[in-house]
């Protein structure tokens, strides 16, 4: 997606990120509305998955539902999928806005 249809600025991060029982993604970036996602297999758009991960310099881990807003391909194996987060809980989203502020 380019940076001009963008709501919100990006902030780079690279974490491990949980997304199914067995499935685990590695974040490129992130925003007050959604997180970036690098992935083996490409996800299907509309999907809606439990996203689990640390931002960086905190304890306890997020728990946020993504939903998948595109999916491409990225290199010979890897898969770029935007997500937009979905019905987030509050507490959840004071903290990554204060994350971005942070960063920003």
């Amino acid at each position: 997606m380019d940076d001009d249809k963008r709501r919100a600025p990006r902030v780079s991060l690279d974490v491990q990120v949980n997304y199914s029982a067995r499935a685990i993604a590695h974040s490129k970036d992130i925003s007050e509305s959604g997180i970036c996602l690098i992935t083996e297999e490409a996800m299907t758009a509309g999907k809606i998955y439990t996203l689990v991960f640390t931002l960086p310099g905190e304890d306890q881990q997020l728990q946020i539902f993504g939903k998948v807003a595109w999916s491409r391909q990225a290199g010979a194996s890897h898969h770029e999928n935007g997500m937009c987060f979905w019905d987030v809980d509050p507490k959840i989203q004071k903290r990554v806005m204060s994350y971005l502020a942070r960063e920003l």
